[in-house]
């Protein structure tokens, strides 16, 4: 069995030199890492336990791995009135992943049974909101105020927090309190908070848990929360930017239960240690946006309608027609991006799908509409100056957020075998011959609706 054993930092040293590689995860390494969350335990360091813990569950693949645990945690040698509690993080980790990943009705129920009382259901699509809080993070964290105001701009669901006015709480509290008509926010605070902090009455609702001072209770809640309120996991997000042990915890829970986590690039704290940490960082569920207002807006999505099957398929083989004539110039080599549709790859032609389904949103953001025309020729309409601007903004947003997701990162150099690029940076970084690929392509899309008998138009 591999020796893993924690250092001072919680961090995971293997000491037989064996890799962790979740797909070819034994339940020898998954019991490790239980077994050096229980340790963990014992020696009171609460939050390295959990981490440990959720380890354990990201690396689980069969519902009978979380039933094992279960029972294991159950028998552990600590009597009830000597369990930390710690203790109770743990078991309700694994209570909420056993209903997450393999949902069954009992497993369902048990989770059901510890749901907020006498509170609504949760709406979806959901999207958590973790990071600092702190007061000596405060002033760093209200440059992110005009950011999420932007990001969350047509955002339509549920937003969860921490639901205090400090720190990204209070950043969350700010977003809700103007999209009041679009956007429900809940945020979730213990029963007895710490002198100098406040609660937030611009959030929609607050819930509380039975704890005394901020813990991984509040997270685990609103994942309790979620399942009672049967939400799926594809349906839920999280948004991390820096944050503390608390907030280290959240996302870890997240990407332990399958959960997309994006931690904003350059925000530091738990968000930057999270993707320097080697037990985490090759997950493909784990991502790093640019500060950039329009990659966060498509990471939240804004829930723009797919057109039918043979629209969208004309209209992604003209954008790549005219990314193909776009780049002709300046293409190096091989690249495998330049093809000709019938042989281009799988995820390339989807990129082209992604960037068709996202059309019509683009010219709802600018006060366009399309028409079905029959019996006349189209009417080619121009976009402006700004409208180009705007959308080609919004094109480069949806092509990070692509990138990230299909495990691209930056780079110095653009390398297809590495997957790292120099242009996943935010828009006002990208050079402006870069810039102008968006631009082509946006100002073509009257062109490639005329292809499929739409007419765009601006409204009255």
């Amino acid at each position: 069995m591999t020796n893993v054993v924690g250092d001072a930092e919680g961090k995971w040293i293997d000491t037989t030199g064996r890799c962790h590689d979740e797909a070819n995860a034994s339940a020898g390494v998954i019991q490790t890492f239980y077994e050096t969350g229980k340790s963990y335990l014992l020696l009171g360091k609460s939050y390295e336990s959990l981490n440990a813990f959720a380890k354990a569950v990201q690396l689980s693949t069969k519902a009978s791995m979380l039933d094992l645990l279960l029972r294991s945690l159950d028998d552990f040698s600590i009597d009830d009135q000597g369990k930390p509690m710690a203790y109770e993080w743990l078991r309700r980790l694994l209570l909420v992943a056993r209903a997450a990943k393999f949902p069954t009705e009992e497993a369902i129920r048990a989770v059901k049974g510890m749901a907020s009382r006498s509170r609504k259901s949760i709406t979806e699509p959901v999207v958590i909101v973790a990071g600092g809080c702190d007061v000596n993070v405060e002033q760093h964290m209200q440059g992110y105020v005009q950011l999420l105001l932007e990001a969350f701009r047509d955002f339509k669901g549920t937003i969860i927090s921490g639901g205090t006015t400090e720190g990204v709480s209070g950043l969350v509290g700010h977003v809700g309190h103007k999209y009041s008509d679009a956007i429900r926010t809940i945020g979730y605070i213990p029963e007895s908070i710490p002198t100098g902090v406040s609660e937030d009455n611009r959030y929609s609702e607050i819930r509380y848990t039975g704890g005394h001072g901020f813990s991984p209770l509040e997270p685990l809640q609103y994942w309790i929360d979620i399942i009672a309120s049967g939400i799926p996991r594809s349906q839920i997000k999280i948004l991390g930017i820096d944050g503390d042990a608390i907030a280290a915890a959240e996302y870890r829970i997240g990407l332990s239960l399958g959960c997309c986590v994006a931690v904003v690039e350059g925000s530091g704290g738990e968000a930057a240690r999270l993707v320097t940490d080697d037990d985490w960082n090759t997950l493909s569920t784990l991502i790093r946006p640019p500060s950039d207002a329009m990659t966060l807006r498509a990471f939240i999505g804004v829930g723009s309608l797919k057109p039918d099957a043979d629209i969208r398929m004309t209209l992604a083989r003209a954008i790549h027609q005219n990314y193909r004539r776009v780049r002709a110039s300046s293409a190096q080599g091989q690249d495998p991006a330049m093809a000709e549709w019938d042989k281009l790859a799988e995820h390339l032609k989807e990129s082209n799908l992604h960037q068709a389904d996202d059309i019509f949103e683009k010219l709802r953001q600018i006060g366009c509409t399309a028409h079905k025309v029959t019996g006349r020729d189209i009417a080619l309409m121009t976009f402006t100056k700004d409208e180009s601007e705007v959308t080609a903004e919004m094109e480069h947003g949806r092509w990070n957020v692509e990138r990230l997701l299909n495990g691209w990162t930056w780079g110095e150099k653009r390398d297809v075998t590495k997957k790292t690029s120099p242009y996943i940076v935010p828009w006002s970084e990208l050079p402006n011959d870069v810039k102008e690929w968006d631009r082509e392509t946006v100002r073509k899309i009257p062109e490639f609706l005329a292809k499929v008998g739409v007419e765009v138009r601006r409204q009255a």
